[in-house]
């Protein structure tokens, strides 16, 4: 199970037609990567929606201005949670989401921009 450390919204943006927040997650290992989790509002989970896991290989090195139009952005939802021994793969993404939405002032945040 990934471990968040941290979390901060970078940016407001869409996903396939549906606004979201892009959110910057820091996890509490060292070995995990750091990963973006798109967030949109769900009037029917009366919460947010985790749409989308992105994991980045990019490095601010040689990378400086964070260009996502290149290959070191890949979409990781489907293989970021998957089944195992504890539980299914829509068990850990809901463990997932809680964890994020508990971290700091993540809520409060989307919900001020929401």
């Amino acid at each position: 199970m990934y471990s968040i450390k941290d979390a901060k919204i970078r940016r407001m943006t869409e996903v396939n037609g549906t606004p979201c927040a892009e959110v910057e997650v820091y996890p509490s290992s060292g070995t995990d990567k750091v990963v973006l989790a798109y967030l949109a509002p769900s009037a029917r989970l009366g919460g947010y929606e985790l749409v989308k896991v992105v994991r980045s290989d990019a490095s601010l090195e040689q990378d400086w201005f964070d260009n996502s139009m290149h290959n070191a952005y890949e979409d990781a939802t489907d293989i970021a949670f998957v089944n195992n021994a504890i539980g299914t793969a829509e068990e850990e993404r809901e463990q997932f989401k809680q964890q994020l939405l508990s971290t700091g002032t993540l809520t409060q945040q989307l919900n001020e921009r929401f």
